[in-house]
This record gives structure tokens, C-alpha cells and sequence, in this order.
């Protein structure tokens, strides 16, 4: 767990510095050139929390852990890989950054509960359950506003026609539009 949550802190302060950097010495329609490739990454990284969780390494349940898992892919993985379209809007911008930044915040505290049990500064403690009042809700808007703008985009995009051997349709268009 040290170790794992010591390469999700530096990935995410990579992630955040990649974000930061190429908007102010690129601009914003390098944005995903300059940060896309590390966040891809980073996240199936992140698939290790409910590997961690399902071997009881963790005191998180595996399933909160997919789910969180999956509603990240599925704007990252999902959308935004697939549509260069968005890839540089200010919306994916803004995501990544409060993605990486929140990450840094909690990866970080994971390590120190770990290395330090009860010490850690009330400050970080503090910062740790702070950051997200915010955090969470502008993440969640820029989540939504992509997968809405996205819908012109995907239609046919990971989606499984009819028949076939196991007899079943999924239109990832529909889907999409369900979740907003």
C-alpha cells in the first residue's frame, strides 16, 4: 500500500504539473497532447484500488471502488479518447485538473496515515476532507457537460448491434444519454 500510494501521489503531481504546464506554455488546444497519455495511464493504475480492496489490503469496499473506477473511465477511456473533438474544450481541461489536484490531496494522505498513523498535520487532515466541497461538484459538472457534449459524437462508438452469439445490444449513445 506505501509504495502504491506513493507512485498515485507523484503520478497525480505529474498529472496536475502536465495540465498546469500545457496550459500556460501551450494553450488549451494542447491540452490533451500535453497531459491526455499520463491521466490514461494513471487511471488503469487506479483499477488497482478495487484489486486492493478486494484482497482485503484495503478498508475500502471493492465495489465503491469499481464504481468510482468506472465513472472516471467512462468520461476518460470512454469519451475522451475516443472524441478528439473534446479532448481540448476547457471542460477537459478543468476536469483533469481537479482530478489530479483532489487525487494529490488524498493519495497523499493515504501515505502518511500509513508512514505516520495518528500524527498527521490537522492541517492536511484537514485539507483532505475540505477539498472535495468543492472539488466534487465542479468535477461532477465538467463530467456531465462532456458526456453531454460527447452525444453527437459516439453514436455507434462502443456500441454492440444485433444479432449476435450472446444476444444482446448495447447502444453506449443510449447509455450515455441515461446517465445525463
Amino acid at each position: 500500500r506505501q509504495v502504491y500510494n506513493a507512485g498515485m501521489t507523484i503520478a497525480s503531481v505529474l498529472c496536475t504539473a502536465s495540465v498546469v504546464f500545457t496550459l500556460l506554455n501551450r494553450g488549451l488546444s494542447k491540452v490533451w497532447v500535453g497531459a491526455g497519455q499520463m491521466f490514461v495511464v494513471t487511471q488503469w493504475l487506479a483499477l488497482l484500488e478495487t484489486v486492493h480492496a478486494a484482497a482485503g489490503v484495503s478498508k475500502s469496499s471493492a465495489g465503491k471502488a469499481f464504481a468510482q473506477w468506472f465513472g472516471k473511465s467512462n468520461v476518460l477511456l470512454a469519451i475522451l479518447c475516443f472524441v478528439p473533438e473534446l479532448q481540448n474544450s476547457w471542460a477537459t481541461a478543468m476536469l483533469m485538473f481537479v482530478w489530479s489536484s483532489s487525487e494529490v490531496v488524498r493519495y497523499y494522505y493515504y501515505l502518511l496515515t500509513i508512514v505516520m498513523g495518528t500524527t498527521i498535520p490537522e492541517r492536511l487532515t484537514w485539507l483532505r476532507y475540505t477539498i472535495f466541497i468543492p472539488m466534487y461538484p465542479i468535477g461532477m459538472l465538467c463530467e456531465l457537460l462532456i458526456m453531454v457534449l460527447a452525444r453527437p459524437h459516439i453514436k455507434g462508438l462502443h456500441s454492440v448491434s444485433m444479432p449476435n452469439a450472446l444476444n444482446f445490444g448495447f447502444d453506449y449513445q443510449a447509455f450515455i444519454s441515461a446517465l445525463v
